[in-house]
């Protein structure tokens, strides 16, 4: 087994689902609090699903929700998800290089695990439509925590438990599409793989020095010895 852990984003960086995160969220806020395309002028780019939902009680309502509103949310949340991708017509879409990839880090042993604002079963839904999800025993979500950096974390911890292996934070590849996904892995003390598939500018993602910087994850070989992963 390589000395080295993967942590991946999941929209932007894995997958693009088609905008059905997005329309999930909006419904379930108007059927909630009656605010129709609460999120028209919102960026969703980095954001935890928790972190979402509670900005738009402080935005349209003025306030933190409630518990119990929360679990309204998430549980509303994941079945207009199922509906939305359920749609004729609805398709997901594996990024370039991803499959490619997460097969090559799976032949050489090198444990693979998320590091997603999508709370669990959000990520279980969207990288199960595409036949992604077997790559991924473990993680931190945004179900974990509302903060990126907390749940980035978390998502190495579970990955060394598992692995029986402690490897050390600056063989732990972050691979996100947006700034946020670079501050966090910084935050965590771990090495930022961005990659530019996402809705970020390049400007964007540079200023928060991700130690690499691909325009996509199509070219496993030179990806693979940029960060010395045999």
């Amino acid at each position: 087994m390589s000395n080295a852990l993967f942590l991946f984003d999941v929209d932007g960086t894995l997958v693009d689902a088609g905008g059905a995160g997005k329309r999930a969220l909006s419904r379930m806020f108007e059927q909630m609090a009656g605010v129709p395309e609460a999120f028209r002028n919102y960026n969703f780019s980095g954001k935890t699903d928790q972190q979402i939902i509670r900005d738009a009680w402080q935005v349209w309502l003025s306030r933190d929700p409630t518990p119990e509103e929360v679990e309204q949310a998430r549980r509303g949340y994941i079945a207009l998800l199922l509906e939305e991708m359920a749609r004729p017509g609805y398709r997901s879409r594996v990024l370039p290089g991803v499959r490619t990839l997460l097969e090559t880090l799976k032949s050489l042993s090198v444990p693979t695990g998320l590091s997603t604002g999508n709370i669990e079963e959000g990520a279980h839904i969207k990288l199960a439509a595409v036949d992604l999800w077997h790559f991924f025993p473990f993680g931190g979500f945004g179900s974990d925590s509302a903060d990126r950096a907390e749940l980035t974390a978390l998502g190495a911890r579970r990955g060394r438990t598992l692995t029986g292996k402690n490897i050390p934070d600056h063989r732990v590849f972050v691979v996100g599409d947006s700034p946020l996904d670079v501050d966090a892995a910084h935050r965590a003390g771990f090495v930022s793989v961005a990659v530019m598939t996402g809705w970020s500018t390049r400007d964007e993602i540079l200023a928060k020095r991700p130690e690499f910087l691909f325009d996509d994850l199509s070219d496993t070989p030179t990806l693979l010895d940029a960060l010395d992963v045999k």
